[in-house]
């Protein structure tokens, strides 16, 4: 069953919102996700979130719809029509239904909570996200992390481990788990970074419990509290982190590692909230880093110039120590480097980085 309904566009703002929370509730691979409001609302969210998809390889089609709020329902209230959407999700094969609100059913005073409340054979969870009430991409996002946070209440089979293409897949009572927190879903490098934590996370003698929310399934979800610590992709603010840890009572760690530096101070952070000395692990991971700058002596020397890309500025602590490490020079007329989009993650990222630093200085 594919996306249906998807009709006109609307706010850009709202749209962003909507998108932000659809980039979290449509990697549960067995729930469906409704967007309560008319179809153009659902149309811009979902075609933003698609397009970026395909962009990124990614072409399985997730199951969204459209309350499909009409003008009789903006004027007399749109309860009836998402109570039918809500039906004609829960009669379908789904292990949990999510209901993002938008602005015209948060305006309209729609009680999304009470009617996702009467549904109890599988969970219907709210979700707000309204645009121009005070939403952002950012806002959806997290609104989103918090609603699928409801099904980790819900009783299941207690695994300590739990097999499927995110996680491990032996049954070891006395390795320590981890949880992932909040990926980058539409982020072209999505897997390489998760791919990175779990290799750094595995030098510990750890490993990893669920990607919240990646490619996941409900019943997967629930086994959220066998972690004994939550790693989060990114969390500047430590909201993220502060809820988590209130909702379950596990530790958090507030980032991905970063740089060379970042990498070996990330072990050292994980080691200490999961009871595990780190001294190994750096040292595995320095000698890995010493034999991965020998790889790029050929640039030692070589002189670049930075065009500033993204979020990340070049005059950044990260680059300064990558400089120092690889005996590069910073010159205006040296060769343009553009600046990553994201920070690289961990050593391994560094090293894809330096990859493409080369093509250009030999360009």
């Amino acid at each position: 069953m594919n996306s249906k309904h998807l009709h006109k566009n609307i706010s850009r703002l709202e749209g962003c919102t909507v998108t932000g929370a659809l980039t979290v509730t449509a990697f549960v691979k067995d729930a469906a996700t409704i967007v309560h409001g008319p179809h153009g609302c659902c149309h811009q969210a979902s075609s933003v979130f698609h397009s970026a998809m395909l962009y990124n390889e990614c072409f399985d089609i997730p199951d969204i719809f459209s309350s499909g709020l009409d003008e009789n329902g903006i004027i007399f209230g749109g309860e009836d029509c998402l109570e039918d959407a809500i039906k004609q999700a829960v009669s379908e094969d789904f292990g949990c239904v999510f209901v993002i609100g938008t602005c015209i059913s948060d305006t309209i005073g729609d009680d999304i909570g009470s009617i996702c409340a009467k549904y109890t054979d599988i969970p219907v969870i709210p979700i707000h996200a309204s645009g121009f009430l005070g939403g952002s991409f950012e806002k959806g996002f997290f609104s989103a992390l918090k609603g699928v946070a409801k099904l980790i209440e819900i009783p299941g089979e207690n695994l300590n481990v739990i097999s499927g293409d995110s996680c491990n897949d032996s049954l070891f009572d006395d390795i320590p788990l981890v949880n992932i927190i909040g990926e980058k879903n539409l982020e072209y490098e999505v897997e390489e970074n998760f791919l990175e934590v779990k290799r750094l996370i595995n030098l510990l003698g750890a490993d990893i419990n669920i990607r919240f929310v990646r490619n996941i399934t409900v019943d997967q979800i629930k086994k959220f509290r066998n972690a004994k610590l939550n790693i989060i992709r990114e969390d500047p603010s430590g909201e993220t982190a502060a809820y988590f840890e209130k909702l379950t009572g596990i530790p958090s760690l507030s980032q991905f590692p970063y740089g060379i530096s970042g990498t070996l101070e990330f072990l050292k952070d994980a080691g200490k909230c999961l009871g595990i000395s780190p001294d190994s692990a750096i040292k595995k991971e320095k000698d890995y880093q010493k034999e991965m700058f020998s790889s790029f002596e050929d640039i030692r020397g070589e002189k670049i110039s930075f065009d500033s890309f993204g979020f990340q500025k070049a005059e950044s602590e990260l680059f300064s120590e990558i400089k120092d490490y690889t005996g590069i020079l910073t010159d205006p007329d040296g060769a343009v480097i553009p600046i990553p989009f994201y920070t690289p993650v961990g050593t391994t990222g560094v090293k894809k980085m330096l990859s493409q630093w080369r093509r250009f200085i030999n360009a």
